[in-house]
Formats: C-alpha cells, sequence, structure tokens
C-alpha cells in the first residue's frame, strides 16, 4: 500500500469542523483528576487484551468523570487533557477485511494509520483478533511526510474510511485497566464528501489484560443501566458510509440503535484525491 500522511491529514482536518458542545464541561469535570503521562502509561499499554465497549449519551460524560475521578487518572501531555485521534483505515478493493469482521472470522486483521494532532506522533497500526477473542495491536512510529510504499504479506490494500474522534484516556492504578472515552466521531470514505457524525453518543471503551472483578466503571455503567456492546467504529462507519453494496445484517442491531443518533452533512472542501 502507498502510505500518504499528507494526504490523511488534509482529510482530517476537513472531518474536524470545531468544538463539541460537551467539551467545556468535561474539560471542567477533568480539572479535578490527578493525572499521568505518555511514559507512566506505557507500562499498562496492553498491546494483547480484551476489549469491551459501551455506547452512553454525551450528556452523561461530565457526570460520568465525576464519578470515576477517585479511581482513575487521566492522560496528559502538555496541557492537553482531551485529544483528537485521527485514524485512516485500509482494506482490500473488494472489502475483505470488513466481511471477515461481518462474518464473525476470528484471526482476523485491521490495518490502519493513526495520528495523534496534538503530540504530531504517527503510527502504522496492525490489529489482529485471534482466535481467542483477543486484541493483538503492532504498531510502528512514522515519521516520514513522503508517500512510501509500504509493503504486506498478504492482498494489497488501500485507504478506504476515515474515522476522527476527541478522545479522553483514563487509567486505573489499582485493576491496572485502561479507560478511553471518545466523542465527536466523525466517518467519511477517501474520495467522497459525505461525512457522517456521531454528536450525541460517546464509545467507552474498557481494555485490560483479562477478566477485571469489581472495575468501578463497569459498575458505574450497569448502575445507569448501560451493558456492553458489539462494536467496531470501523465496521460501523463503513456501513454508515455505504450506498447500499455491502452486506449489514450482524451489524443491524447496531445501525438501529445509531439512526437516531447520526447526523450527516458534506465537508465544505474539495475531496479530490482524498
Amino acid at each position: 500500500m502507498l502510505l500518504d500522511q499528507n494526504r490523511y491529514r488534509s482529510a482530517h482536518a476537513d472531518l474536524r469542523g470545531g468544538t463539541h458542545d460537551i467539551e467545556p464541561n468535561a474539560l471542567a469535570a477533568l480539572a479535578s483528576f490527578d493525572s499521568h503521562s505518555l511514559a507512566d502509561q506505557s507500562v499498562v499499554d496492553l498491546p494483547n487484551r480484551t476489549d469491551s465497549k459501551y455506547l452512553l449519551p454525551v450528556t452523561l460524560l461530565p457526570r460520568f468523570l465525576a464519578e470515576v475521578r477517585e479511581e482513575h487518572t487521566v492522560l496528559q501531555a502538555d496541557e492537553h487533557r482531551i485529544f483528537t485521534y485521527e485514524n485512516t483505515y485500509f482494506d482490500t478493493s473488494d472489502w475483505a477485511m470488513y466481511h471477515a469482521h461481518h462474518n464473525g472470522k476470528l484471526n482476523r486483521y485491521k490495518y490502519r494509520f493513526r495520528r495523534y494532532l496534538e503530540t504530531e506522533t504517527s503510527y502504522l497500526e496492525i490489529k489482529l483478533k485471534n482466535n481467542r477473542n483477543r486484541t493483538v495491536k503492532t504498531r510502528t512510529r512514522w515519521h516520514s511526510d513522503e508517500p512510501m510504499q509500504v509493503m504486506q504479506d498478504k492482498v494489497p490494500v488501500e485507504p478506504r474510511l476515515y474515522v476522527n474522534y476527541r478522545r479522553i484516556g483514563l487509567w486505573n492504578r489499582t485493576t491496572d485497566e485502561r479507560l478511553t472515552l471518545d466523542f465527536d466521531v466523525s466517518w467519511r470514505r477517501p474520495g467522497h464528501e459525505k461525512v457522517v457524525r456521531l454528536p450525541h453518543l460517546f464509545i467507552a471503551e474498557l481494555k485490560r489484560d483479562g477478566k477485571v472483578y469489581g472495575s468501578p466503571f463497569v459498575r458505574k455503567a450497569k448502575d445507569y443501566g448501560y451493558r456492553p456492546k458489539a462494536m467496531s467504529k470501523y465496521c460501523a462507519g463503513v456501513c454508515l458510509t455505504d450506498d447500499g453494496t455491502l452486506k449489514k445484517n450482524r451489524f443491524k442491531p447496531l445501525l438501529a440503535e445509531l439512526a437516531d443518533a447520526v447526523l450527516y452533512s458534506k465537508t465544505n472542501h474539495s475531496t479530490t484525491g482524498n
């Protein structure tokens, strides 16, 4: 595949239109958190882990943060406690990776290029969902701004979806579980103007080495009446930006839940070549 960081940077700039209305209240709630650094967090990087995802109303985010403050610290880099994630996902021309997920195949892969806007760092990442239902992630730091050919062992892949969101990263030092809270999610396919946004929900993802008993996050989510959901940002975005040609049966319950929560718009800039 040809990896072109400048192309993806320009495309994601079109997706990030401004600050979400919930962000000032979320920042106010985060102000009382103790913080940890990227170096601190590296001791619990969890490249081999189990994941649990939850969908919650974004209006709950500040209250939820206040209720988990005692057990968690927040990731901070410079003055930032909320970060912009720019993900460019790759797939084959016939969507083989999407179909593998749709069909429930284990030992399946995802390829993505991730850029952290605030820290100006980028990685090429490969995620494997193995036959034990664990996520194994490998990543390579990417420094070059020049388009470069990346060789893969399998069928050639190409950029297929941009996924952009704001993230809060929390760490529970007692249980060594990481909790990410993603809001203001936006999706767009390369070469298309259609943008799908998720302004009314946030995605909480619990990442841990194994099953954690007594997780404060799981307890709080249960108190609010929320249970884990099978959700892939990549597959959800592929479905929501689809023109009706891809099979979606496996994801219909999730898509029905998202139907009233998404907004559709167009980019304000030309998408030629993006």
